[in-house]
């Protein structure tokens, strides 16, 4: 439970708090995986906010990382990597700080559903989520190119990012909740574990049915369901819906198209923003 202090943290600037708090009793691979970064900040460094950021946006199963990694292996500079994943800035920032709230040990959290948990406490004391999260990184003044990055999810933070960081330009892939559920029960990734309830009650009356043949023919697994489910108790299930009212807001609809034909839309919007 959260003590007067920690109540007390949640009113003031819940950085600082951390900062002095939490940060300290972290051994952070910063400085060796991302010498541009720094969590501390002052001279010679600027915030995240302050810094041309293509922020990629996806659901879980919309491909990505996939992209992410083909973007990686293009030749020439397009910012990939400069900065930890959401994966790191939760388990960096957002899950510790959430763990120390609710006076738990501070731990990794390898299970999907138990991190949705800690980073919607996260969320609900911290204004903007993980887009908050992300905007306490410091970049170095040394490095004023552009940074691609992936790293918030749904209405509260995407809305968040887009209004308070006008130079983020957030791209968001867009593909139906059957098709991510399919693509996840393919996946072969250790992080993908969850525990808890694994039916098809949190999709709409419409998608049901489609859901529960699909799991009966296998294609649909439990483990898939879980964590769509735990993900939509935070994010929803669909894109974005009011991108329109944001210039800095982009949408790429991806059903039918392969992971290297979504690369490529990603790389020539990254690139027409970049010339300007």
């Amino acid at each position: 439970m959260i003590g007067a202090e920690e109540r007390k943290a949640v009113g003031m600037d819940a950085k600082r708090y951390y900062l002095r708090e939490v940060y300290p009793r972290l051994d952070l691979p910063l400085a060796e995986e991302y010498p541009l970064v720094s969590l501390i900040g002052g001279a010679g460094f600027h915030g995240l906010g302050q810094h041309d950021v293509r922020m990629l946006v996806a659901l879980t199963g919309a491909g990505k990382s996939t992209a992410l990694n083909i973007l990686r292996k293009e030749p020439g500079d397009i910012g990939a990597a400069r900065i930890p994943s959401r994966r790191e800035v939760a388990d960096w920032i957002a899950i510790p700080l959430a763990q120390h709230w609710a006076g738990e040990p501070l731990m990794p959290a390898p299970d999907r559903v138990k991190r949705f948990a800690l980073t919607r406490f996260f969320a609900e004391r911290v204004e903007g989520g993980m887009a908050a999260a992300f905007s306490w990184l410091n970049i170095a003044d040394s490095y004023d190119g552009l940074i691609l990055a992936e790293g918030i999810r749904g209405p509260n933070e995407i809305r968040y990012g887009l209004a308070r960081f006008p130079r983020w330009q957030i791209v968001e892939l867009a593909l139906d909740p059957l098709t991510r559920l399919r693509r996840l029960s393919g996946r072969r990734d250790e992080f993908d574990r969850a525990a808890g309830a694994a039916d098809v009650s949190f999709l709409s009356l419409a998608l049901q049915a489609e859901a529960k043949r699909l799991v009966a023919a296998g294609e649909i697994s439990e483990t898939a369901l879980r964590i769509i489910r735990a993900e939509a108790a935070n994010y929803g299930l669909y894109a974005f819906a009011d991108g329109a009212a944001y210039p800095n807001y982009h949408r790429l609809d991806v059903a039918g198209a392969a992971p290297g034909e979504v690369a490529a839309a990603l790389l020539r919007l990254v690139e027409r923003q970049r010339n300007g």
